[in-house]
Formats: structure tokens, sequence, C-alpha cells
């Protein structure tokens, strides 16, 4: 499945997309199915809200529950086409529009090594021990094709290539072996930087803070990992005003997603919503290839068996 944010009637609605060119309403979608099935409207109103509501974070947070009744929809869906909505008529948002966590790792060790080397150091030895992240703003995330805003307080920002993973269950001390149970599903994280701003904070010990907490791309949309095995092997691409930034293959992972979540869930719950960064894919960042963005440039993302991520980063101040 994909699960995707869109906008309708000028109100944000989460929705499973259908044979790759149509959106169903979660929601509505919901309410008349069981109508069909002869339900009472108030129950009916009732249960959809909380199982499927319009916004995906909450449909996260109905877990397995929920989503038993999104494959239930998507099946019901397909052959109605009046109910549904043309990908290409409707607005995108991030699939996750607000998150309820956002850790971003280290995991691509081209690109750690990339950044020590810049630095004239050798990789730490902490990094080979544990999965270092940094928790960033849950709720700045830009969807395919929105306009995204260049800080005012930067003159030098990137973009970073990344995978996410999406939780969707409510755990703490998870096996490794166990870790996979509790993600949803993948999508594509586009890390923006403000390189000079993420260089002095991080020079006083602390941060990334106002250096990343500007924005970040997400989308198009989640495929749920029925759809999608494994990260590792995946070919990815940056494109900056067409210009190719990189493609390559997302294969050195020194931790992967269930490290990360066996890590993190240590005397620490997750819980649905959080959103797990697996680091800049090596080489896909300008920092890593001596680029840097301009203002009003047109980025694209891809990677393979999940889509294209595009944005414009505009510059709206002098």
């Amino acid at each position: 499945m994909k699960l995707i944010s869109f906008i309708r009637d000028n109100r944000i609605r989460s929705g499973v997309l259908v044979n790759d060119e149509f959106i169903a309403d979660l929601n509505t979608s919901c309410y008349l199915m069981l109508i069909e099935k002869g339900e009472e409207e108030q129950f009916a109103e009732r249960y959809c809200n909380a199982i499927v509501p319009p916004d995906m974070l909450g449909v996260l947070q109905a877990g397995d529950k929920g989503f038993e009744v999104v494959k239930e929809i998507l099946e019901w869906s397909k052959k109605r086409n009046d109910i549904l909505y043309n990908i290409n008529q409707v607005k995108l948002k991030a699939p996750l529009v607000r998150a309820n966590m956002l850790r971003d790792f280290l995991a691509f060790r081209g690109h750690v090594e990339a950044t020590y080397k810049r630095r004239g150091q050798p990789i730490p030895e902490e990094w080979f021990r544990i999965p270092i992240y940094y928790k960033g703003d849950p709720a700045i995330f830009y969807g395919h094709l929105e306009e995204v805003p260049w800080p005012k307080y930067s003159k030098l920002v990137d973009i970073e290539l990344e995978i996410a993973a999406i939780i969707y269950k409510r755990g703490k001390d998870i096996d490794k072996i166990r870790a996979r149970d509790y993600i949803l599903g993948f999508t594509i994280f586009n890390d923006f930087s403000a390189r000079d701003i993420q260089m002095a904070e991080m020079k006083g010990l602390l941060g990334p803070a106002k250096g990343k907490d500007f924005a970040n791309g997400l989308g198009p949309w989640i495929v749920t990992k029925d759809e999608l095995s494994d990260i590792k092997g995946l070919r990815v691409y940056a494109k900056v005003n067409n210009e190719i930034w990189c493609d390559t293959k997302a294969e050195d992972m020194q931790w992967s997603f269930e490290d990360m979540i066996a890590y993190v869930s240590q005397d620490e719950y997750i819980r649905p919503g959080d959103v797990f960064g697996s680091g800049t894919v090596s080489g896909c960042t300008g920092l890593d290839i001596g680029k840097s963005l301009k203002p009003n440039s047109s980025i694209e993302l891809y990677v393979e068996k999940i889509g294209i991520l595009k944005n414009i980063i505009v510059k709206n101040h002098q």
C-alpha cells in the first residue's frame, strides 16, 4: 500500500493510493463502506473517526486494527470511481504532516568518511559502537511539489537524500529480531540543512538545531513494508535544477533500522508516528560533492520502489 496525505476542501486528509493514479479518502470511504454494509450512521461516523481519522498520525495510532480497515477500504474502493480523486488533480502534503518524533541517524559509512576526511580526522570509534542520532522538529515536513522556504538567517543551504522508516506501534526494550514488527513502511526524506548555522552550532558541542529545524521534505507517500522488504541496494539519485548530484545505491549502511529501534527503545518508548531517518546516503548531499543550493532551486530526489520527491526552495527575502 501507499499511504498519502492530500488537500480536499481546504483540509488535510489521509488517503490510500488506488491503482497508482487515484486516491481514496480513508475517513470518508470508511463511512460509506460501513453504511453500505447496513451500519447505523452514528456508529459508522464514530468508528471511522477513531480507526481512520482524517490525519495520518491518527491512522498510525490505530495500529494493526487501523491497517486492517485500510486494506479493506483499498479493496472496496477499487470499483467505486465516483468516490476517488485523481492524484494529478489534488495537492499532496507530506504523508505525515506532523510526526510524533523525528530522529535522524548517521547510518551510511561513505557519508561519515567524507565528513571526517574534510576535518582531517578518523571516524570516531563511537560511531561503530552505537547508532548516533539527533532529534528534530516533528512539525516541519513539506510534501511532494510543495515550496520550501529558504531560512532568512542562512546563506548556505544544502540537501541530504535519506530514506525514512515510519513507526506505527508503541514499544520499549525491543529486541533487534522483533524491531521490524514496529515499522509500517518507508518514504523519502530530505534533511534540508543550513550548513553555516549547523557548523557554528556544533562547534559549541550541541545541535544541530536551527541548522536543521526550518524544513524537511517527506514523501511522496509511505510505502508499506509488504511492498518494500529492505532498502539496502535500492537505486537512489538526487538532481538539482536537472543536474545530477548523485546516482548510486543505498548499500553501505553500518546501522539498520532494526539496530536503530533496538538502541532507541532501551528504557524509552517509541511510538506511532515516529520518523527514523537513515542519514545521508553516501555522496547524496552537496557538502560531500562540493556543491551548494541556490535560491529557487528545483530539487528532485528518487528512491527505487518508493518514487520521486520534488521541491523548490524559495527565497522570499533579501
